[in-house]
């Protein structure tokens, strides 16, 4: 039988205006966006995402989801958040050309946190273009767990689509970049560092692994780790038009339990799924725009 709604709402997600504290391109064709939200910063866990009302106008209608990329702190006290993205169409142009001081229109935090197991000694992250938005704030709570042992492998187009250093993720990390073209670090995707980590033995099935990309490095991520029993948390990229369920249009298939293809939605169940539950053979999948 229906559930009967909850007596108290729940405090999170909620609507909110922060304010913003710069809006800077750190590549060719990514922005990153810092925020002054003190009442929802709080509340932020690593893999969580916002969706962001883009423009004052009805066009673009529907907000855009954005994984946090970070948290901003005032000493010790969460204070605002920041995220990347990257410029692609209306509702990110739109987001580019906002300025210092305006305000902004967001819901969050939203979907689920990462699960680090207890005991985790050495981590490996690997993003896939703008899928690199999250890395930074996964690597800082492993380093604020005590996890000294982290390696992000990086890929992206071309060297315009290469976003810095610090901004992908905090001192202390092993960074390895690959490119299509060679331009920065290998040339080849990003997946080739995770066969050379197999190789030397430094992933493995103890190895704590996160990966946020496109389809394409999912399906590699799956021939590669699963077969060697390493499990990956993936954040996934579907367009998600509400961020609470409501519209069905960020669908995803799952393995269920019992063999049998299933359905979930990538913002109400995720946006972090088992990577090995996941099933994209002739699977349509968006992207952020």
């Amino acid at each position: 039988m229906p559930q009967p709604p909850p007596a108290i709402a729940p405090e999170f997600p909620k609507v909110a205006l922060g304010e913003i504290l710069e809006n800077r391109s750190i590549a060719r064709w990514t922005h990153v966006l810092k925020v002054h939200a003190p009442t929802v910063a709080p509340a932020i866990q690593p893999g969580q995402f916002v969706n962001i009302r883009t423009s004052d106008s009805l066009v673009p209608l529907l907000r855009r989801p954005m994984s946090v990329h970070r948290v901003i702190r005032d000493g010790d006290t969460p204070t605002g958040f920041a995220v990347l993205f990257d410029v692609v169409g209306p509702g990110t142009r739109a987001l580019a050309t906002l300025t210092k001081g305006r305000r902004l229109d967001f819901v969050g935090p939203l979907g689920n946190a990462v699960t680090i197991p207890a005991g985790t000694k050495r981590a490996v992250l690997v993003a896939g273009g703008v899928g690199v938005g999250p890395i930074k704030i996964v690597a800082e709570e492993l380093q604020r767990r005590g996890v000294r042992d982290i390696t992000v492998c990086y890929g992206a187009r071309d060297f315009e689509h290469v976003v810095p250093a610090e901004d992908v993720c905090p001192h202390g990390c092993r960074l390895l970049v690959a490119t299509d073209d060679g331009s920065v670090g290998r040339k080849g995707r990003v997946t080739s560092h995770i066969e050379d980590l197999l190789a030397t033995g430094r992933l493995t099935p103890e190895t704590y692994v996160f990966a946020c990309g496109p389809v394409p490095m999912f399906q590699a991520l799956q021939s590669l780790l699963g077969p060697k029993g390493v499990r990956v948390e993936a954040a996934t990229e579907e367009f998600m038009g509400c961020g609470f369920g409501v519209c069905f249009g960020c669908t995803l298939r799952v393995k269920e339990d019992d063999g049998r293809t299933g359905y979930r939605l990538c913002c109400a169940d995720g946006c972090i799924f088992p990577l090995d539950r996941l099933v994209f053979e002739g699977h349509p999948h968006g992207a952020h725009a």
